[in-house]
């Protein structure tokens, strides 16, 4: 929607900038002007003002209609490896398959595009997706296809009015969850705070728009005892 507020109003300003600069400079079309307007510092100030307004006007465009970088895509995927022994079940007893990722990535690092628009919170050394460090306090990998069994099972509802420890569920085209954070904070205007691991890099602080991921989200609230699902290794739960 903010993409075409700013196309409309690049177009509006950019016909009305372009409109003044020629009644200005062309000496037959300044009777289009104003007895008021009719020094010459008074047109070239409105000039200014409205080519001053046409550049606000298309930075903000590009800031909303360029193409965010992709995590999702330039991370991409890093191998998973199995993990023997190991049973994950949702609340109603939904077996999740789990695996772990074979390597993370050096700490510290953030994706191109994104200098000053995360905070680095840590968790390099979780061998966990997104939604495993989500799910499994980051100790395995959890497919995206699991996590709408997860949702229903563990009776998470979905709300509009997020709170913090809530989750957030990003999804692609087909509406498959392809990231999930957890709400962290909550400001005046709007605001929230998201943390995320991204792929195998790190646990990031950011606003539910600035990710890669996708461009509509969701808030799933449970009245459970945290998100973790029961892990069981061997025997014994953990």
């Amino acid at each position: 929607m903010l993409v075409w507020l700013f196309l409309v109003a690049l177009v509006a300003i950019g016909s009305t900038a372009a409109f003044l600069l020629a009644t200005a400079l062309l000496p037959g079309a300044r009777r289009w002007w104003p007895v008021a307007c009719s020094p010459p510092w008074c047109r070239c100030g409105c000039v200014a003002v409205a080519m001053v307004s046409f550049a606000a006007t298309s930075f903000g465009f590009y800031h909303q209609a360029a193409p965010r970088p992709a995590p999702a895509e330039e991370l991409g995927v890093a191998q998973t490896v199995a993990v023997p022994g190991v049973v994950v079940r949702t609340d109603r007893g939904t077996p999740i398959e789990v695996r772990r990722l074979s390597e993370a990535v050096a700490p510290g690092e953030v994706p191109d595009g994104y200098t000053g628009r995360l905070i680095i919170a840590g968790g390099r050394d979780a061998l966990s997706n997104c939604h495993g460090w989500v799910f499994t306090d980051g100790e395995f990998c959890v497919d995206g296809k699991s996590v709408d069994s997860i949702l229903c099972d563990n009776g998470y509802v979905e709300v509009v009015d997020p709170q913090p420890s809530d989750l957030i569920v990003y999804r692609d085209g087909k509406g498959v969850p392809n990231h999930t954070g957890l709400v962290q904070a909550i400001g005046r205007n709007g605001f929230v705070l998201i943390e995320s691991k991204w792929g195998q890099l790190d646990v990031y602080w950011h606003t539910p728009a600035d990710q890669g991921y996708a461009d509509h989200w969701e808030y799933w609230r449970s009245t459970r005892a945290g998100h973790r699902l029961d892990v069981h290794v061997g025997n014994e739960l953990f």
